[in-house]
């Protein structure tokens, strides 16, 4: 974990304080949560390329026999 500063206006501050308080959190544990329920993190995605018609299991197959870089 890394450590950062935040510049915000005292009202922001004790407002942060306050609901992390209420929550039974720690600051950082508070502003993580709340950036988590107003910009979630992207969903990853595995590999690039998504065909418009995935291959049934023979020609998976029929693919493979013919070899590789051929």
């Amino acid at each position: 974990m890394t450590m950062t500063t935040i510049k915000v206006p005292k009202g922001t501050r004790d407002r942060l304080h306050r609901l992390a308080a209420a929550d039974g959190l720690t600051l950082a544990q508070e502003i993580e949560k709340l950036l988590d329920r107003n910009a979630p993190r992207p969903t990853p995605t595995v590999g690039g390329f998504r065909s418009g018609s995935p291959l049934s299991a023979e020609e998976i197959d029929e693919a493979l026999a013919g070899g590789f870089g051929r």
